[in-house]
């Protein structure tokens, strides 16, 4: 019903050059780099030709750093900080936690001790670096899980989840992460087989859970939801890429992805 193939492709080709002719025209094109969004192999023939296409007239946008995709991400799910009372709130936070990490070099990852972390932590406030360096390193690296929409889409429900249960945590950190909420769980298995959702309920978040046994068994453990943090955190770190199996999570990132100012380490 839209023409055959060549004539859209045809009509590819004569619209580039008609925006080309005009002098107060831009043509914008977002082209598919994952397989599965391709379409198979007529999707992939047109995306060859495609990309032939623009080629020849293309001005490449440079996609954002990863750091610059903290705040878009943010600025997409936040509203702008506008009071000067919060502006201090963000800045006290922040110093909390570069103070902790200074204070403790040997607990945490180097780059959490570098003042360069000062500016990623405002840029990503209220979400913490490591958890958006957990998706976009490791999560982003799945061919299913797209590193913008993705992205949003978890972090909307994770958000909504610790909002409506009057979370007061200072920073959303991978170990703040509500897994056992059902539509959580969802969008962080939805890319996986279908027994993660089992190894999730039993050992990483939920009611029925070892982390959470363990957690109620020992108190200086329950207080802080110790057990339940460290599992998350794990879990966040440990995104099942092809050719990194068993490659795990360090100590180091799992403290920088639990830990507040003010608990014991």
């Amino acid at each position: 019903p839209g023409g055959s193939f060549d004539q859209n492709m045809t009509f590819a080709q004569a619209l580039t050059e008609a925006v080309k002719a005009a002098p107060n025209a831009l043509l914008v094109a977002s082209l598919p780099q994952s397989r599965i969004e391709v379409g198979g192999d007529g999707g992939q023939e047109a995306l060859t030709i495609l990309q032939n296409t623009f080629a020849r007239l293309e001005f490449n946008w440079r996609p954002a750093t990863q750091d610059e995709s903290y705040e878009i991400v943010r600025r997409r799910l936040f509203e702008p900080i506008q009071d000067p009372t919060v502006f201090a709130d963000r800045d006290a936070v922040i110093r909390a936690f570069t103070d902790l990490y200074r204070k403790n070099p040997n607990e945490f990852p180097q780059k959490a001790c570098e003042t360069a972390y000062d500016k990623r932590m405002e840029a990503a406030y209220p979400i913490h670096p490591e958890l958006f360096d957990r998706l976009y390193e490791d999560w982003s690296s799945m061919e299913e899980f797209q590193r913008t929409r993705g992205v949003l889409r978890l972090m909307a429900m994770v958000i909504h989840t610790l909002w409506s249960r009057n979370d007061t945590s200072l920073l959303i950190l991978p170990g703040m992460v509500s897994i056992d909420d059902p539509e959580v769980q969802s969008e962080l298995t939805r890319y996986l087989a279908p027994p993660w959702a089992v190894i999730i309920e039993t050992n990483v978040d939920g009611p029925n859970s070892i982390p959470t046994q363990i957690d109620n068994e020992i108190s200086r453990f329950g207080q802080f939801w110790a057990t339940r943090r460290v599992a998350r955190s794990i879990y966040l770190g440990s995104a099942p890429v092809d050719d990194q199996s068993g490659r795990g999570l360090n100590v180091g990132n799992i403290r920088l992805g639990c830990t507040q100012p003010g608990e014991n380490i």
